[in-house]
């Protein structure tokens, strides 16, 4: 970044283990900083970094059983901010407290989980993604409906942010808080029990307000069902009077989350 007088500085926190130099916290992103510079000192604000440079890539692949049941594999790359966070809770926390952990966030999703167990990859490696294997199983993930079947496509995992005032119309004085800049990415296949082709399927979703954009679609090719999403953050904060654009991308992100694909035996 620039400082007033035209100086070219590198940012980075000295104290920082997890978080390679050239990338910052989010938590620092856009904030502002003294430097102590005599004379030329000066307030400056953290520089806000491109979307590329963290984010997750979540690939799973899964076996539906016709009782409702699953069985599957979920491969996570964590890159920069993204890996910096997982990176300090491995530092932190024991085995055990890393299991409780990962099993808890499942547990959202997936209320009949059956955690099979977890592999984290180049973990010492900061110039390298994080990658961590998920090996795991649900029981009744789908519903019956009568003859019907109702499956998410999305298994694990979720962008829904939660924001009281701005959800119920309530009049908002200051910025939203967003996050940092990422991309998120999923790709879900989800082979249909025998004897069972989709019914309905939900539509494509796409929103891009300019702060952060939205997208996500379903497909169905033989007897697999392949669901694939992308959302990506540009700033840290929302001004008060974009809160319209942000209740638009949380409707469209939970309208994703919540859809099922409708299953009937053929």
């Amino acid at each position: 970044m620039k400082t007033a007088d035209g100086k070219t500085l590198l940012i980075f926190d000295p104290t920082d283990e997890e978080t390679p130099v050239g990338l910052i916290r989010g938590e620092l992103q856009g904030a502002y900083g003294n430097l102590a510079n005599g004379d030329l000192s000066q307030v400056l604000q953290m520089p806000v970094l491109a979307p590329e440079s963290a984010g997750i890539t979540r690939k799973g692949s899964f076996v539906l059983a016709a009782d409702g049941s699953f069985d599957g594999d979920v491969t996570d790359q964590f890159i920069g901010v993204d890996a910096a966070y997982e990176r300090s809770m491995l530092k932190e926390d024991d085995q055990k407290e890393v299991r409780e952990n990962l099993e808890k966030n499942l547990g959202r999703d997936l209320p009949g989980l059956n955690f099979k167990g977890y592999e984290f990859h180049q973990a010492e490696e900061l110039d390298k993604p994080l990658e961590l294997d998920l090996h795991l199983g649900a029981t009744g993930y789908a519903h019956p409906a009568g003859p019907l079947l109702l499956v998410r496509a999305r298994v694990v995992g979720s962008h829904m942010r939660e924001v009281p005032d701005v959800m119920e119309r309530l009049t908002r004085k200051y910025p939203i808080e967003i996050g940092h800049p990422g991309q998120w990415r999923d790709s879900f296949d989800i082979t249909l029990p025998a004897g069972y082709v989709v019914d309905e399927m939900p539509n494509p979703v796409s929103v891009d307000v300019g702060f952060a954009s939205y997208k996500s679609s379903v497909a169905a090719k033989s007897n697999v069902l392949h669901y694939e999403r992308e959302y990506v953050v540009r700033q840290v904060e929302i001004p008060a009077e974009k809160v319209l654009d942000f209740r638009r991308l949380e409707g469209a992100i939970v309208f994703d989350e919540k859809g099922s694909v409708v299953l009937k035996k053929r």
